[in-house]
């Protein structure tokens, strides 16, 4: 299992590193919001989905068979998600709170072809991606961590595709956001890779944690992280991925479709397991 979880670790790494380097290496910007808006709502229904499908359930079995009858599992996933509204949309300056749900990577316009902004010189660089890369690293390790706990080897398959979609469409759009604020290319670099590393280290403290207890706390503590994970992707499809793209006006239909697609596989799927 914890060999399974380092490959799907270097796996995240290579995703979040391709996306973030794409727009930097010259890909089509116009083409690579066109993909960060629709691999964002599909995201958000696959995260959506795995929260509700198979991380809640999941939790909530595992609290019931050590003979809990309090809805542990619910009253988790709901702290882990009121923690991050509080964290995003109450605690972060109004500055910090914009630049960090800018990243949908298709504008604030109708039209999805708008050419990326060429931004400041490099000596006045807008802070609006570094604080980005602050937000999406957050992210990252909190689904890196879900990763890591999860126990079952198919459950853990599953809640790394959905991440893998998300952390190559969030590294698009960090990689857009760098280029609009010409960033200089070593500095663009370092903070790509920095954001391409938070899933794996979150994988692994999440491998890591659980493996060192003994088992009757490994379970409880399964069963905790998989109740936290619930809130976290519950949060992050909603929130962060949802809320951006649909104060969008520009293609809602499609990317509510997408959204559908994502729940509908990962309900499929989920069934399947």
């Amino acid at each position: 299992m914890n060999e399974l979880k380092l490959v799907l670790a270097l796996l995240t790494l290579a995703a979040g590193a391709a996306g973030g380097l794409a727009p930097l290496l010259g890909g089509g910007r116009s083409r690579s919001r066109l993909v960060v808006g629709s691999g964002n709502a599909f995201a958000a229904g696959l995260f959506l989905a795995i929260g509700l499908l198979h991380f809640l359930p999941e939790a909530a079995e595992a609290f019931a068979l050590r003979g809990s009858t309090f809805p542990t599992a619910s009253v988790l996933a709901l702290g882990a998600f009121l923690l991050l509204l509080l964290l995003e949309h109450v605690l972060l300056p109004d500055s910090a709170h914009q630049a960090a749900h800018s990243h949908s990577g298709e504008g604030r316009h109708v039209h999805d072809t708008l050419p990326v902004p060429s931004g400041p010189p490099p000596s006045t660089v807008s802070s609006s991606p570094y604080v980005l890369v602050v937000a999406l690293s957050t992210h990252s390790v909190l689904a890196g961590f879900a990763l890591g706990a999860d126990a079952d080897a198919r459950g853990a398959l599953l809640t790394f595709f959905a991440i893998v979609v998300h952390k190559g469409t969030a590294g698009l759009a960090l990689g857009l956001a760098l280029l609009g604020a010409a960033a200089p290319p070593r500095r663009a670099l370092r903070l790509v890779m920095m954001f391409a590393l938070m899933t794996p280290a979150g994988i692994l403290v999440g491998a890591t944690a659980g493996g060192v207890l003994p088992l009757d706390l490994r379970e409880a503590f399964n069963a905790g992280a998989t109740a936290l994970a619930a809130g976290t992707f519950l949060y992050i499809g909603a929130f962060d991925l949802l809320q951006d793209q649909f104060l969008l006006p520009a293609r809602r239909w499609a990317k509510w479709l997408s959204a559908v697609g994502g729940a509908a596989l990962a309900g499929l799927v989920t069934l399947w397991l």
